[in-house]
C-alpha cells in the first residue's frame, strides 16, 4: 500500500463468507479487514475502497451511500458486532470515486481524492508556569514517535520466520522524554563548551506525542501529566545520568529519547484501569534517530529504573499465538476489554511493527464514551 497509515484505500475483496443464520447479509474479507455487506452486493475479486477505523467520511458521501446513521459521532467509521461476527470497516463502491473511470489500483490511497480524513483528537494546551505567553520553538532533535500501521492494513507484514515481541497496548496518552542536542546554542553555552563542558550542547526535553511541553532552554509548563510523571519517577535526573554514563557527547548526533504511555485515572474518559493514580510504562527508545532492538531497549529502561509495557510473548510469529492476546483479554479484575497489542520485530526495525486492536474494545469504547487515543 502507498501509505500504510491510510484509512481509505483501494483493495480487492478476497472472499465472501456466509454468516450462520443470516439470509440477507454476508461477510466480506478484504486484506486484514472484514465488513458485513448485503448478500450478493459484491463478488470475490471486486475492487472497492476500504474505509477503516477512525476514517472520517464526508457527510455528502455518507448521505449518498445512505450510511450516515451507521457512522459514529463525528462521521467516523465504527466497529459493530452482529450475529457473532465483527464488521470493522466501511466498503465504498468504486463508483463513488470522483472521476470514476480513471485508473486506480490496489493499495492506492484515496483519502485526499475522496475527502476522507483520519480522526485526530484535539490537543489540549496548558499555560506556562510564569503565565506569560511566548512563541515556543520546537527542537528538531526531539522527534515525534514513529506512527505504525494497523496490522489489518498490512496483513502480510509478519511470517513464521519473524522473531517478534508482543506487548500490551495501553490506552492513555503518549509521552516522550529526551536528552537531545539543542537547536541553538546561547552565548553561555558556547562559553561552557570552550572550557570543556561538551554536554552544554544538550538539553532535557519532554512532551506529548505532538507537542513539546518544555525544555531546559525555554522553560516548562506549570502543571501537566507529563511533568507529574517526570517528578514521580525522577526521569529528568535518571535520564541525564544514564546518558552521561553510557555515551560520550561526540557519540550522540541527535540524542536519546524514551517513549511511553501515561495511563490511569483522569487520562482517558471511562477507562482508568481501576487505578486511583497515574502511571508510566515505556515501550521504545530512540538513539541518534534509530530505534533500539528489544534487548537494548530493555537495558535502557532497566538502567532508568522505569516500568515497561507488559511483555506478552517473545518468539516466532504466528497468527494463532498473536490472537491469544487480542480476543477475550480483559483488564485484571474486570470485564473491560484491553485495547489490543503491539507486534514488532526484536531488532527494532520500523518496517516490522504494527498494532492489533481488539474489536470488543472498539465496541465497548463507543458504548461507554471512552476517550480517544493520543
Amino acid at each position: 500500500m502507498e501509505n500504510q497509515n491510510s484509512v481509505a484505500y483501494v483493495e480487492k475483496i478476497g472472499s465472501l463468507v456466509e454468516i450462520p443464520g443470516a439470509d440477507n447479509i454476508e461477510l466480506a474479507l478484504i486484506g486484514g479487514w472484514q465488513a458485513i455487506t448485503k448478500k450478493g452486493e459484491y463478488k470475490e475479486g471486486d475492487l472497492v475502497v476500504v474505509a477503516t477505523t477512525d476514517a472520517v467520511i464526508p457527510q455528502v458521501l455518507s448521505d449518498l451511500m445512505e450510511v450516515t446513521n451507521y457512522l459514529r459521532k463525528g462521521q467516523r467509521v465504527r466497529t459493530v458486532k452482529l450475529r457473532g461476527v465483527y464488521s470493522e470497516c466501511l466498503i465504498i463502491p468504486t463508483k463513488y470515486i470522483p472521476g470514476y473511470g480513471d485508473q486506480y489500483y490496489e493499495g492506492m490511497d484515496m483519502m485526499e481524492k475522496m475527502g476522507i480524513t483520519k480522526y485526530e483528537p484535539p490537543v489540549k494546551m496548558v499555560q506556562l508556569a510564569s503565565g506569560r505567553k511566548f512563541k515556543y520553538h520546537q527542537n528538531p532533535f526531539f522527534r515525534v514517535y514513529h506512527k505504525f500501521p494497523n496490522q489489518k492494513n498490512v496483513p502480510d507484514m509478519f511470517n513464521e520466520e519473524d522473531e517478534v515481541v508482543i506487548t500490551r497496548k495501553l490506552h492513555g496518552t503518549n509521552a516522550r522524554y529526551g536528552v537531545v542536542r539543542k537547536k541553538k546554542l546561547s552565548l553561555w553555552d558556547r562559553v561552557k563548551l570552550f572550557f570543556g563542558n561538551k554536554w552544554a550542547a544538550f538539553e532535557y526535553v519532554y512532551g506529548s506525542h505532538n507537542v513539546e511541553k518544555g525544555s531546559d532552554s525555554q522553560g516548562f509548563y506549570a502543571t501537566d501529566v507529563w511533568s507529574t510523571i517526570d517528578n514521580k519517577y525522577g526521569i529528568r535526573n535518571s535520564l541525564w545520568k544514564h546518558v552521561k554514563d553510557t555515551y560520550f557527547p561526540e557519540q550522540l548526533t541527535s540524542g536519546v529519547i524514551i517513549y511511553g504511555e501515561i495511563y490511569g485515572v483522569g487520562i482517558q474518559k471511562n477507562y482508568d484501569y481501576g487505578m486511583n493514580d497515574i502511571k508510566f510504562a515505556g515501550f521504545d527508545v530512540e538513539v541518534n534517530g534509530k530505534y533500539e532492538g528489544h534487548l537494548e531497549e530493555d537495558t535502557h529502561f532497566s538502567c532508568l529504573n522505569l516500568p515497561k509495557v507488559d511483555l506478552l510473548y517473545q518468539g516466532l510469529w504466528s497468527k494463532e499465538e498473536q490472537d491469544k492476546y487480542v480476543f477475550k483479554n480483559f483488564i485484571k479484575g474486570s470485564k473491560i476489554p484491553h485495547e489490543g497489542i503491539v507486534v514488532k520485530s526484536v531488532t527494532g526495525d520500523r518496517h516490522k511493527v504494527s498494532k492489533v486492536i481488539n474489536p470488543d474494545y472498539l465496541i465497548y469504547g463507543e458504548k461507554n464514551d471512552v476517550g480517544d487515543s493520543h
